[in-house]
């Protein structure tokens, strides 16, 4: 990624409100929407015993998903679902959104905010080319 390729066009709209001569900065942010399994109110097959099995919402153990979190062992990550039987939080990275552990702790969780995207900040390089830095 380079500013040169992808922000030029926004620059320039932006450069002719407010008469800037040069960018004041050539760093850019990556923000991707963490995606969501929406409810569904009845999946089609029943399990065992004639009950069908809950699936999507956005409540996991009473905590909202997406909410960011500092965890002992992970480090920062967002809450992505749970499991019923064990009652233990699935837990993913920020940065690429891919699961770390099925296995958390709610106890072991520091809350810090709700978030609704994965960022990275792409650092500029001296030749032009950008570099992730994780926040």
């Amino acid at each position: 990624m380079a500013f040169e390729t992808h922000c030029v066009d926004a620059w320039v709209l932006a450069a002719a409100i407010t008469g800037a001569r040069y960018p004041t900065t050539q760093t850019l942010y990556y923000l991707e929407p963490i995606r969501f399994h929406r409810r569904q109110l009845h999946r089609l097959q029943f399990s065992k015993g004639g009950i069908r099995k809950r699936y999507g919402g956005t409540i996991s153990l009473g905590l909202k998903r997406g909410t960011l979190v500092h965890h002992s062992k992970y480090g920062l990550c967002y809450i992505g679902g749970y499991t019923h039987n064990n009652r233990r939080l699935s837990l993913h990275s920020v940065e690429t959104g891919k699961r770390l552990t099925q296995n958390g702790k709610k106890e072991a969780l520091k809350l810090l905010t709700r978030i609704s995207f994965k960022t990275q900040f792409l650092s500029p390089l001296k030749q032009g080319s950008f570099i992730a830095v994780s926040l």
